[in-house]
C-alpha cells in the first residue's frame, strides 16, 4: 500500500537554535535523516501524478517537502538580530545535494497579496522585512523550488482587515462562497504569475490547514480549473485513496518536534 509523509516547515519559525524552536535547525538534520533511511525525495508535481494515475505499486519510499507562507528565508540566508545567522531552506537543499549527490525538491507556498505582507512585516516579524516576492522568480527557476499558491492573505488573524465579505480571520474553514473563493484563491494565482514570468500556478495548501465541504466538494473540483490539487494539514500519509482536494501533511513543531519525532512517523509507514 502506498504512503507517502509530505513534511512542512516554516521558515519564519525561528524562536531560538535548537531543533524544536527553530524550522531551519530541523530542516537539516530531517534532510539527514530522510538520506539515512533511505528515502527519495519528489516534488509536489510528482505526487500529485502518482495520486492521478493511482500508480502508488513502488517500493521505493518516497517523502515530500513543503514549505507554508514564504517568507524570504525559504530562499535567502539572513541574519537574524536574535539568534544569529540562518541558513536559508534553499542553501540547506543546495548542501544536501551536494553531499549525497541525490535530487531534491521542495514547494514553497506564499501569500500573494503584497499589501499584506507588509503588514506581517509589523504584525508577526517585529518590523524585520522578510515577506518580499524579489526571489519568487529566482526560487522557480532554480530547479529546486516550486512557487505556490497559500492564499491571497491567508485570512491572517493579525490583519486588519481581509479580503472576504465578513471580514474573517483566523480560520478560512469561513472562505465558503464563490466570491470569496475567487478572491483568496483565483486571485492570488494571478498575482504570483504576474511575478513569475511564464507562470502557471497549479497547488493550493489551506492556510492554517483549514477546509470546507464548499471547497473541497463543489469549488475545486466544479468551480475553476486551475488548482488540479489542494494540501491540507491533517497529520496523515498521502495514500492512493487520497482526495486531491485534501492531500495530508505533517507540520514540523506541531506534529513532531525532534528528529526522533520524525524517526517515529517515518516508522509509522506499513
Amino acid at each position: 500500500m502506498m504512503q507517502i509523509p509530505v513534511l512542512t516547515y516554516h521558515s519564519n519559525n525561528v524562536d531560538g537554535n535548537e531543533y524544536h524552536n527553530n524550522d531551519h535547525v530541523a530542516f537539516e538534520l530531517d534532510l539527514q535523516l530522510i538520506s539515512k533511511l533511505g528515502y527519495e525525495i519528489i516534488s509536489t508535481h510528482e505526487l500529485v501524478s502518482i495520486l492521478k494515475e493511482k500508480a502508488g505499486s513502488s517500493k521505493k519510499k518516497y517523502v515530500c517537502l513543503t514549505f507554508d507562507d514564504g517568507s524570504d528565508m525559504d530562499y535567502h540566508d539572513w541574519e537574524h538580530p536574535f539568534h544569529g545567522y540562518q541558513k536559508s531552506f534553499l542553501t540547506m537543499m543546495q548542501d544536501f545535494k551536494n553531499e549525497t549527490g541525490q535530487n531534491i525538491h521542495a514547494t514553497s507556498f506564499v501569500i500573494a497579496d503584497p499589501q499584506t505582507r507588509a503588514e506581517l512585516t509589523n504584525t508577526c516579524t517585529a518590523g524585520y522585512p522578510i515577506w518580499n516576492s524579489d526571489w519568487w522568480e529566482e526560487a522557480e527557476n532554480s530547479g529546486m523550488l516550486s512557487i505556490e499558491n497559500h492564499s491571497w492573505d491567508h485570512v491572517h488573524s493579525t490583519l486588519k482587515n481581509t479580503k472576504t465579505q465578513k471580514n474573517i480571520k483566523g480560520d478560512f474553514s469561513g472562505v465558503d462562497s464563490f466570491l470569496d473563493a475567487k478572491t483568496q484563491i483565483a486571485e492570488a494565482s494571478r498575482f504570483i504569475n504576474s511575478v513569475i514570468v511564464g507562470k502557471k500556478i497549479s497547488l493550493f495548501a489551506y492556510p492554517y490547514g483549514h477546509f470546507n465541504d464548499y471547497l473541497v466538494k463543489q469549488y475545486f473540483p466544479y468551480e475553476q480549473s486551475e488548482i488540479i490539487a489542494a494540501f491540507t494539514c491533517e497529520p496523515q500519509f498521502v495514500t492512493q485513496d487520497t482526495n486531491l482536494w485534501l492531500i495530508p501533511r505533517f507540520v514540523c513543531g506541531s506534529h513532531w518536534k525532534s528528529s526522533n519525532g520524525l524517526r517515529k512517523i517515518l516508522q509509522m509507514q506499513s
